[in-house]
């Protein structure tokens, strides 16, 4: 269970973050002071420090920061501060801690980062083997994207699956379905760095900016996992599961054969997991107008070679695919109303 020490002079706060981070599965020691925080840095070792910059009215919060580079170099640091107008000296001291977040703070995205960040770092052990390594990249979503939105529950590991299974009858080598796996698992997680995650939970059509905003998310899930050579392929198949057969998709406009196999694979398969999960603004699709969809798709988003094998697919397996996303968010314990319940218990 990782150890966080939270730093925090407003007491409803500390204790409200503390709550939902414990339910998180973090280790939580609490700190009132800068004082109390650099204590409890020379006693203990910490996975994570979370603090306030801002301690009665004085930007104290960069002292916790260098106590933890002092003596705790390989600990996370985030910064939290209610105070807009002191990003400036806030981003002077931001080269030594990993975030830094505007107050109020939303648990479910703090815990998600800090489960991110350690996760991100498992990573790069040069000595995991691929069950390691899935289970941490797994873990790196179910943390962020499914927390966020937690309509998407199991959407990585059902992705993960039919790609499997489709590259499979394709007949794919068992090494690169092994790394179509994580890149299945992996898709989404660039969404995590957008600027304005409200996007993933909105009501309706989004607009043609935040539209634009989405669409950097393969690119950035491909550049943050990209700093780790054993995943450059997987990174690549990432970078272009919204690419499509006839090149107008993105973020590339890759057409036909030039998009990797894999690449094409997962494409098929996110879409079909994506139209059969109910999501903030849309139902599930029935199994004929997914059908249907495809049918009219093909040689256009998708290789029609593909579609060839995954359709036989589909109308053997469809019916219990469909029912799938239901049951898996069933069993995460995230209803839809997770995360806006979360903010009304940590303020405005």
């Amino acid at each position: 269970m990782p150890s966080v020490l939270l730093v925090d002079d407003e007491p409803h706060a500390l204790e409200a973050l503390a709550a939902i981070l414990e339910d998180q599965g973090f280790d939580l020691h609490l700190a009132a002071s800068t004082s109390a925080a650099i204590s409890a840095l020379s006693r203990r070792v910490f996975d994570a420090v979370v603090t306030d910059v801002v301690f009665d009215g004085c930007p104290d919060g960069a002292e916790v920061l260098r106590a933890a580079r002092n003596l705790q170099p390989g600990t996370l640091v985030i910064l939290m501060t209610g105070y807009p107008a002191l990003d400036a000296a806030v981003s002077a001291i931001k080269g030594g801690a990993f975030d830094y977040l505007q107050k109020p703070v939303d648990p479910v995205l703090l815990g998600a980062r800090i489960h991110r960040a350690l996760r991100e770092r498992a990573c790069d052990r040069e000595n995991l083997d691929f069950t390691e390594l899935a289970e941490i990249v797994s873990g790196m979503v179910a943390n962020t994207i499914e927390r966020i939105d937690p309509y998407t529950a199991g959407h990585g590991q059902r992705t993960r699956r039919y790609c499997d299974l489709l590259a499979q009858a394709v007949g794919v080598d068992v090494t690169t379905r092994e790394k179509l796996q994580l890149a299945a698992i992996a898709h989404d997680y660039g969404k995590i760095y957008l600027d304005d995650l409200g996007f993933l939970t909105k009501k309706g059509p989004l607009t043609a900016s935040e539209y634009r905003e989405v669409q950097r998310h393969p690119s950035l899930g491909a550049e943050k996992l990209g700093n780790r050579g054993r995943l450059r392929e997987v990174c690549r198949w990432i970078a272009e599961h919204h690419e499509k057969w006839d090149g107008t998709g993105y973020p590339a406009r890759a057409r036909g054969e030039a998009i990797s196999l894999p690449g094409r694979i997962l494409g098929v398969v996110e879409v079909f997991d994506s139209l059969a999960t109910r999501r903030s603004y849309k139902e599930p699709w029935e199994l004929t107008r997914v059908l249907d969809y495809f049918q009219s798709q093909s040689g256009r988003a998708f290789d029609p070679a593909m579609l060839a094998v995954f359709m036989p697919m589909l109308e053997e397996h469809g019916v219990d695919w469909l029912r799938q996303p239901d049951l898996d968010r069933q069993a995460s314990g995230l209803p839809a109303a997770a995360t806006a319940s979360l903010r009304a218990m940590t303020g405005p």
